[in-house]
């Protein structure tokens, strides 16, 4: 790397730290202090609770309705998960920059939507465009983390937790580790802009006294994390019952009616219950202060602003929500079993809530450890810890892969998500045995390793099935695993050497159910075999991948 390239290598993330930092302050004054005076107007006059949400989803969906490249409005992670794997030339900044105004129109106006959501969105767009202006050439997914880190920071004067989140949200078990170096640069860079702009915390004044814990804490918090798994999968389950809500008032009576219904929601939620509405600002003193039924009704009524805001016109930030709603669910149980340590079920809730919801382990543990402190890590990491790995099953953001895969994986990923937004109905109906490859080679678990040998070196494959005496899968073999193997066992038996585990489905199986199957264990074979479990095709990830871009080209 030459001495100039190398400059504007390390420019980019001291650039986008210095642009997130100021963009982050500038979105969290401007929310803060627009909200604050909505809020102050609509408890005197309840009746415009009806009429803020509204026009913020309004002003929300038109601007990305009119203005952006895809134009449909979701939260700003998704559509950063979206950018980071499904578009190759990264984020566009027209894109960048109406999503943003978006986000803020959203917010301002009482949805249920954090501001950091516009601040990770405006600081991923810049870094994006800054790579191509400095024509770095640098992945395009890594250059949007970077600035994702660097506006997440800002917007919670967080380095660390910036920087961790950045890594943990493309994918559900796996690190971005690409982008380390420099979303650490950016994100420190971005936390000392916005420490020294001054903008207003986006967890204020939330004070806690937080009592010495004793060791019987540890089986607690294990329990509670568990607890968490069941209400983030509720909360998971209320976001996708408002998605499909919002898709069938389309079909039913289009954009307007959906608008209109979801800013009547949102207003009669505001009306019940003013701290379920907005950023989350004014929920801020229930968490410590609240009776138990205006705890109840805050958490399940914000779970339901949360789902409406983003799938009725809305967009924005979604850490702050989950972080607010796990600290309403910390404080109902703390409230109920040891009211003395409540403030310590806040912390847990906060955690565990956010990770399950959002699938990222370390990101809520270190934040809480920023903001409030290391005196009650333990129980917050095995409270987290429990809830991420009880909740894994619940998908929230819909492509959020569990791991980094091969190129070969990750056209098959992508071509996968982009036909799913169309769902055509003839690939529904497609199943197993109508793409499978048929009468597929395969060994004899009854012959040598040698004569396993053989056979690889008459083909291209470098995997191939073990079937027994009866054409039953027991698993297959690759080159790598006879390569492993010592000369001393060329003449034993095949079966006596360890065979893969195969993934098999029956002839009749939908071709969705496979493809996602083979997506979620990053498998790229699987056997097929028919209804008395004898072996009749094979199906690898370029099949699939060439069925994928075939139905998208036409849809």
């Amino acid at each position: 790397m030459t001495r100039r390239s190398s400059f504007s290598w390390w420019l980019l993330p001291i650039t986008t730290g210095i642009v997130a930092g100021i963009a982050a302050s500038g979105i969290n004054s401007l929310i803060f202090y627009a909200w604050e005076m909505f809020y102050k107007d609509a408890l005197k006059t309840p009746t415009l609770f009806f009429v803020f949400p509204f026009t913020g989803l309004v002003l929300s969906y038109f601007l990305v309705h009119l203005l952006a490249w895809y134009r449909t409005p979701k939260s700003s992670f998704h559509m950063i998960l979206e950018v980071f794997h499904l578009t190759p030339s990264g984020m566009m900044p027209r894109e960048a920059m109406v999503k943003t105004a978006s986000g803020v129109a959203t917010s301002i106006f009482g949805g249920s939507a954090g501001p950091e959501g516009p601040s990770t969105v405006i600081s991923g767009g810049f870094s994006s465009w800054l790579n191509k202006i400095l024509r770095l050439r640098m992945d395009s997914g890594k250059a949007l983390m970077i600035g994702v880190a660097a506006g997440f920071s800002a917007a919670f004067k967080t380095p660390l937790t910036g920087l961790l989140f950045a890594l943990e949200l493309p994918y559900r078990r796996d690190l971005e580790k690409e982008s380390f170096i420099e979303a650490a640069i950016a994100s420190s860079t971005a936390y000392l802009v916005s420490v020294a702009v001054g903008a207003p915390s986006l967890v204020p004044n939330l004070q806690l006294d937080i009592p010495i814990l004793p060791i019987v804490w540890l089986p607690i918090a294990m329990g509670f994390g568990l607890a968490t798994g069941g209400i983030v999968f509720v909360f998971t389950s209320v976001y996708a019952g408002c998605e499909r809500l919002a898709k069938q008032i389309i079909l039913k009576g289009g954009y307007p009616l959906m608008l209109l219904i979801g800013g009547f929601i949102l207003g009669a939620i505001g009306y019940f219950s003013p701290e379920a509405v907005g950023p989350g600002f004014q929920m801020v003193p229930l968490l410590t202060g609240g009776s138990l039924m205006a705890l109840g009704v805050v958490l399940l009524l914000r779970t339901i602003a949360t789902g409406v805001t983003m799938n009725f016109g809305g967009t924005g930030g979604l850490f702050l929500p989950t972080l607010l709603l796990g600290g309403a669910w910390g404080a109902i149980v703390g409230t109920v079993l040891l009211p003395a340590m409540t403030p310590v079920f806040i912390l847990m809730g906060m955690a565990a809530f956010s990770a399950g919801v959002h699938k990222m382990m370390l990101t809520p543990i270190v934040f809480i450890a920023e903001v409030f402190g290391a005196h009650t890590i333990i129980p917050i990491i095995l409270a987290t810890v429990v809830c991420f790995f009880v909740s894994g099953a619940y998908s929230f953001y819909p492509i959020q892969p569990a791991n980094k895969v091969s190129q070969e994986e990750l056209a098959l990923e992508r071509f996968y998500y982009k036909v799913m937004r169309s769902k055509p109905k003839e690939l529904e109906k497609l199943t197993a045995k109508d793409i499978s490859t048929k009468n597929p080679l395969k060994l004899t678990a009854s012959i040598s390793v040698r004569e396993a040998m053989e056979a690889f070196g008459k083909t291209s494959f470098r995997l191939m099935p073990v079937v027994d005496l009866d054409e039953h899968v027991i698993g297959y073999v690759t080159l790598e695993d006879l390569a492993f193997l010592s000369k001393t066992m060329l003449d034993t038996p095949l079966s006596t050497v360890e065979l893969r585990s195969p993934m098999v489905f029956r002839e009749g199986e939908r071709v969705m159910k496979v493809i996602e199957e083979m997506i979620e264990r990053e498998e790229d074979h699987c056997f097929v075999v028919d209804g008395e479990g004898k072996l009749t095709g094979i199906i690898s990830t370029i099949d699939v991948t060439r069925l994928l871009m075939r139905y998208y080209t036409q849809v």
